[in-house]
This record gives C-alpha cells, structure tokens and sequence, in this order.
C-alpha cells in the first residue's frame, strides 16, 4: 500500500495555512488529511491551500475530504484552494466537475495571492505529519 506525507505550514491568524501532500490520498490515507483539517479547523483556520504537487492520485475518499469541509470554511469567511495538479489528477477534478465548488490553481502563489495574501517564505511555522501504511 501507498503511504501518504502531510506538511502544514501556518503563519499569522490571518495568512492562509498551507498543507502540503504528496503521496496517494485513497481509502487508507484519507483519515490522515481528514486529521490534518479537523485540527484546522478546531483553531479557526479556515483560510486554506492545498498543495498537491507530490500527489499521483485521488480516490472518492480524498475528494471527500475537500467537499465534506467547504461548507464549514466558507461559513467562516474562508476557502480552500487546490495547488499544483498533476495533469491526471487534473483530469478527474475537471471530469467530476469540482471546479463549481472549489478552485484549482497552477501555483501556490497563485492560490495565496487570490487570498490577496503576499508570500513571506521565511515567516511561516512547519510541522509534518508523516505517516506510511505498515
């Protein structure tokens, strides 16, 4: 089985938290970004970029993820933003039609400066949730 890597890197209250993945978001890893969101949340982060530049794959489970928490970010003025498709990632995004209820951006910048954020690269607080299936 796949195992899955998960970075979050925070800066002020009022940036937008940035979570890294890479690896394959499927049944078996889904739980761990699910984590990753729910702790979020729970500090009232609702401003979010997900950049998925490292990931090959997303099943159901993981587009679940992204639409199961939309309703609760938007409630609280925020969003969450997709970075950095890979081209077969893209394709199930674009066929599944999730462009009408999250947005896709080429870079993380990009989905940052839509936020009307500029990227300070030294300001922001890392922590990594690493974890592989046994």
């Amino acid at each position: 089985m796949e195992g899955i890597a998960i970075s979050l890197s925070e800066g002020s209250r009022d940036d937008a938290s940035e979570v890294r993945v890479d690896g394959v978001i499927d049944t078996a890893t889904a739980s761990q970004l699910e984590e990753v969101f729910d702790s979020l949340l729970k500090r009232g982060r609702y401003r979010i970029v997900v950049d998925l530049a490292g990931v090959d794959y997303v099943s159901s489970a993981g587009w679940g993820i992204f639409i199961s928490n939309i309703r609760d970010v938007r409630a609280n003025d925020g969003d969450i933003k997709l970075a950095n498709m890979i081209p077969n990632v893209y394709e199930i995004y674009d066929l599944l039609e999730f462009d009408n209820v999250l947005r896709a951006y080429e870079s993380v910048e990009d989905a940052r400066s839509d936020f009307g954020e500029t990227v300070e690269i030294g300001a922001k607080k890392k922590r990594h949730f690493d974890a592989c299936d046994s």
